[in-house]
């Protein structure tokens, strides 16, 4: 007996170095060799959504959230046992649980890295997308800048007349978020061809409460394949929130990106809903870049600078107030404590995967539409 377990732990350990060697081989191709991360996420990601996407999207919950829930309470039996082996280390039947504990936990984070490598921090190391193959990049100036924001500001008032309204005057979508976003996302395939093949529906979350104290519109979760936003953001939100979301299952990692792609799906779709939620997702990016230079516009800039209409300011939400009162009221932790940590674990996370400026990669979409707009508006 004693002869078979050694056996087994040894090939337990044999088949996780393995992982780890898989692993750190796959990580090490994509920082060292040229081209081989922009490959993975030109090729492999559509195999892999086309695959394991297709099979955790036959259920309608998600399961990267189910995944999360099994792994903090396996976290939290783990330290309680280690705790309780203290007092119960003559225990020959606890210290074997908690063997079987110890090696299940290591299988699973042994596994999750590997996942993750695949589906997630190889991709950090992709080529940078390209908004105008047809411009070199440069510096843009303010009155560049200007002139973007003016355009954004313009798109945003023209649309915000023409999507449905209820008797409050907020807006309403009377179509399918998930078929509009797969579609519009399979529209711009042609410019970004990564874009192509299969998209799963994208899930709504359990914990959007949650979600909505972090201020987090969605979430791609490497480790099931599945895009997933929050159920409780407003509806405006909700198109470029799909689409953003969509465009990491098929290799565009990083956020700046992901927003571009967000913005010329919703705004190529031909939905005037789809289309407003593209202008209002950049809107703030594109203002709050602009402020800075605000003081120093001349009489001409002044003349000429646009201002947003009633409709754009009340859809300019994240949440309603109606369901911000229903976040609170359930809320154990306040949403300012939850916010920070969240901001600071975004933040760490992506610097460790070598995104220099962190959270703040965000707003880098605007550096990508000054971009996309050469030779068009300037």
């Amino acid at each position: 007996m004693k002869r078979f377990r050694k056996k087994r732990l040894k090939t337990f350990v044999v088949i996780l170095i393995v992982i780890w060697v898989i692993t750190a081989a796959l990580n090490a191709a994509a920082f060292f060799i040229p081209g081989f991360a922009t490959w993975h996420a030109d090729h492999f990601m559509k195999f892999a959504v086309g695959s394991y996407g297709r099979l955790t999207g036959l259920v309608s919950f998600s399961v990267g959230e189910i995944m999360l829930t099994i792994a903090v309470f396996l976290a939290v039996c783990t330290v309680l046992g280690v705790i309780l082996l203290i007092f119960m280390h003559r225990s020959a039947l606890f210290r074997r649980f908690i063997k079987g504990l110890l090696k299940t936990d290591i299988a699973i984070i042994t596994v999750v890295c590997l996942i993750m490598t695949l589906n997630c921090t190889m991709l950090y190391r992709a080529d940078p997308i390209d908004p105008n193959p047809s411009v070199e990049t440069r510096q843009y100036t303010a009155e560049e800048l200007l002139i973007l924001r003016n355009h954004i500001v313009t798109k945003c008032n023209e649309y915000s007349q023409l999507v449905t309204r209820d008797e409050d005057g907020m807006a309403v979508y009377e179509g399918d978020f998930r078929e509009s976003a797969k579609n519009a996302m399979l529209n711009i395939s042609a410019i970004y061809p990564r874009l192509s093949g299969y998209y799963p529906d994208v899930k709504l979350m359990m914990y959007s409460s949650l979600m909505s104290q972090m201020y987090m519109e969605g979430y791609y979760f490497p480790f099931s394949m599945e895009a997933n936003v929050n159920s409780k953001i407003y509806c405006v939100n909700d198109p470029e929130a799909f689409c953003h979301e969509l465009s990491h299952l098929h290799g565009y990692i990083f956020e700046d990106e992901a927003n571009f792609i967000s913005f010329l799906a919703c705004t190529n779709s031909g939905d005037d809903f789809m289309i407003y939620s593209g202008y209002m997702k950049v809107l703030n990016y594109v203002a709050n870049a602009f402020a800075p230079y605000a003081s120093s516009m001349n009489e001409e800039q002044q003349a000429s600078f646009a201002v947003t209409n009633e409709l754009v300011d009340r859809d300019n939400i994240f949440l309603t107030s109606e369901m911000w009162e229903e976040v609170e009221s359930g809320a154990l932790i306040s949403t300012e404590t939850v916010s920070k940590a969240s901001d600071a674990f975004t933040d760490t996370t992506l610097k460790l995967n070598g995104v220099s400026d962190g959270i703040a990669s965000y707003s880098r979409v605007v550096g990508l539409l000054l971009e996309y707009y050469d030779g068009i508006l300037y």
